[in-house]
């Protein structure tokens, strides 16, 4: 954990060893709201998959997925390559007992009608059900994305066919490297969710920015808007570039119906939705205060997933996760 996410912590459980005030878990209720025109009402907070997959402790990423349930989350977000495959298998393990209570996304980054066949089928058998509440087509970067997607043994085929057979009750897509592509990607299909990197820097990214490009189209269409990266994958708080109640706050003031973050221990989780609990909506002029104050910010550096400021400079590494 970050010096500063440590710190955060601390501070939000109110630690005082001295006065014998601190409290072990937090209370009250974590807002909800609706995801787009779904039927499913969720929580402000929801998990990402990535670093509960990631985690060596098996047992450690188990407990920090089942204490976000058993604290009112009741979104679980994850996919099937790589961490995110074993973050699944983890989800079915620690949350196979409560199917019925929570809502379960995922995502498929294959192209093609069959090899995504495959994907879903193996997702439906990592996590233990027989459907899921969300499947997204993930990570849409380029307009070969979308001729594949939409052509013939596409994707989409896939898709529609396994909702015909109540496999998947609703369909997404996810980006984080161009908004314009992905603003093109919901005009073109009637997505019931769009999952999008959204944070103070994003919004405060005056040439490429989720928030100005892909968030009013979403918005217009009614869709559910699922935060991602609201901490710039962590890069904000380990980096001390801002403080997690800035993050959050900003995040959960824009027209979204979640964020999901990545958490690794139960105290990260405990934190987080301190935050969501307590949580007042920003005003108009607290929102461009925000930006104001971020707006002078390393974005190459901070927000490397995006395609344009990837390309800027040789000497930056390439952004190659989800």
């Amino acid at each position: 954990m970050s010096k500063s996410r440590r710190d955060f912590v601390k501070t939000a459980a109110g630690l005082s060893v001295a006065a014998g005030l601190a409290s072990a878990s937090p209370s009250g209720d974590i807002p909800k709201r609706k995801l787009g025109k779904t039927d499913m009402d969720v929580t402000i907070v929801g998990l990402g998959g990535a670093r509960t997959g990631n985690l060596m402790d098996h047992q450690q990423a188990l407990d920090t997925i089942r204490r976000c349930y058993d604290l009112g989350v009741n979104y679980f977000d994850t996919a099937a390559a790589g961490a995110y495959g074993i973050s699944q298998q983890r989800y079915g393990i620690a949350l196979g007992d409560v199917r019925d209570k929570i809502y379960l996304g995922t995502k498929t980054r294959h192209r093609t009608r069959a090899h995504s066949q495959l994907d879903l089928n193996q997702s439906l058998k990592n996590m233990k059900t027989d459907y899921l509440d969300l499947y997204q087509v993930h990570n849409v970067m380029h307009q070969e994305d979308l001729d594949f997607i939409f052509g013939p043994h596409g994707l989409m085929e896939m898709i529609e066919a396994a909702k015909k057979a109540g496999k998947i009750r609703y369909v997404g897509v996810t980006g984080h490297m161009d908004p314009r592509i992905l603003k093109k990607a919901i005009e073109m299909y009637d997505f019931d969710t769009v999952l999008i990197p959204l944070s103070v820097t994003d919004g405060a990214n005056s040439e490429l920015s989720f928030e100005k490009t892909t968030l009013p189209v979403a918005h217009e269409k009614g869709m559910g808007v699922i935060a991602m990266k609201t901490t710039g994958a962590g890069g904000l708080l380990s980096g001390n570039v801002a403080k997690l109640d800035d993050c959050l706050n900003y995040a959960w003031s824009l027209p979204i119906s979640t964020a999901i973050l990545g958490c690794t221990t139960v105290a990260q989780v405990e934190a987080d939705i301190r935050l969501a609990i307590s949580w007042k909506q920003l005003g108009d002029s607290q929102m461009s205060g925000l930006r104001k104050k971020y707006a002078e910010v390393d974005f190459a550096a901070l927000e490397p997933w995006k395609v344009d400021q990837m390309n800027q400079s040789a000497a930056l590494p390439r952004y190659v996760g989800d």
